[in-house]
């Protein structure tokens, strides 16, 4: 740490400590968040502060909300699973068929032993295999469905436009246009990733082009979204520290 970011930590530590307790004095009242709106303001400012440079300000606050995460964490895991599912079934239901999970959990603590260190993976092993399982079975509830569903008929059965009455036995021309697309797309971006063979024939060649180009139009599409999901989180935080924060509401 240099001696301008020791300054700059100083400054701010000692101007946002007579602030928060300033804030506390005048905001703090039976029922109010008030206290909790301001405060909130100044962790907003001090972690905005990266974007002049990372500063000891910004480390303090990160490391705070980093500090209040691991202890929202551990209470819901207390409040959610442990006293639920674990300590309510056996000491007020009588599931005593649930206390073998103590002792394994209590393995996973011998990961601080040099001897028996080996023990800690034991249950490892087991969340292992336990979330290998769970993935699998998301996986085929997720993508096995998504495979079922590209099997896509292209020829219309009601030769209109658009469908009033739509039904799974019915197709339109537009339904059949966006079925056509997607076979399309399917196909070309399928071809692309085809490399058991080398893209010699001119058919395999284009139908490949065509598929990076389509993915690059869905990776543009994924990209916009996520700026703009940026966009709305800071939109929501200038809407915090202007109105909530600093009270600069509009007219009414």
């Amino acid at each position: 740490m240099n001696r301008q970011d020791r300054i700059f930590g100083i400054v701010g530590l000692a101007l946002a400590v007579p602030l928060a307790i300033v804030g506390y004095i005048v905001f703090q009242k039976p029922g109010s968040t008030a206290f909790n709106a301001f405060l909130g303001g100044i962790a907003t400012l001090a972690l905005y502060s990266l974007l002049y440079r990372e500063n000891p300000i910004y480390r303090l606050f990160e490391h705070v909300y980093l500090g209040l995460a691991a202890g929202y964490v551990s209470m819901m895991a207390i409040t959610s699973v442990v006293r639920p599912k674990w300590y309510e079934p056996v000491f007020e239901k009588g599931q005593w068929l649930w206390l073998w999970a103590l002792p394994l959990a209590l393995l996973a603590y011998f990961v601080f032993s040099k001897r028996h260190g080996w023990l800690s993976r034991i249950p490892l092993v087991i969340l292992a295999g336990f979330a290998a399982g769970q993935a699998f079975q998301a996986f085929a509830n997720l993508y096995f469905p998504q495979i079922r569903d590209s099997f896509r008929p292209v020829w219309p059965t009601t030769w209109r436009l658009d469908n009033p009455n739509p039904s799974p036995d019915s197709l339109s021309i537009s339904g059949a246009l966006n079925n056509i697309l997607f076979v399309v797309t399917l196909i070309s971006v399928l071809a692309y990733f085809l490399f058991s063979f080398e893209h010699k024939k001119p058919v395999v060649r284009s139908t490949a082009q065509l598929g990076r180009w389509l993915i690059m139009i869905g990776f543009g599409a994924i990209f916009g979204s996520t700026i703009m999901t940026r966009f709305a989180l800071l939109v929501d935080r200038m809407s915090f520290l202007l109105v909530e924060w600093l009270h600069l509401r509009g007219p009414t």
